[in-house]
């Protein structure tokens, strides 16, 4: 007995659903929401911090990728519309005598909306 497509998809989502697998759309656009940290602490806790530049390579971020340590309220800051994909990113926090007090470097995956919590490490230039 052969089964038509619809059928078989039909089959295919019944047996999903019954193993409690659930369908997700990959590749995904979505906005990234960077989380910040300063060797474990706030932007409260080290009022040193005045801005956060962000560099991801091949991207054009608002203000020039520079931000407030707190917006709102929240120590980071959502950047909108990235396409799917790998991204990799340096964070580094500068204090009011414009000194680069923190830094971080990683790699993110945008597949819907990300969430990327970060801890800064302190920098020795």
């Amino acid at each position: 007995m052969r089964l038509n497509r619809l059928g078989w998809l039909s089959s295919l989502l019944s047996v999903s659903l019954l193993s409690g697998c659930v369908y997700s759309e990959s590749d995904a656009s979505g906005d990234v929401t960077f989380a910040w940290t300063f060797a474990g602490r706030s932007c409260a806790q080290d009022g040193r911090v005045q801005r956060v530049v962000i560099t991801i390579p091949g991207e054009s971020l608002a203000n020039g990728g520079e931000y407030p340590c707190n917006v709102n309220g929240y120590d980071g800051i959502v950047l909108r519309d990235f396409a799917p994909g790998a991204y990799d990113y340096s964070i580094d926090a500068v204090d009011y005598d414009n000194y680069y007090s923190y830094r971080a470097t990683g790699t993110f995956y945008v597949d819907g909306n990300t969430l990327v919590p970060v801890d800064l490490a302190p920098t020795d230039y």
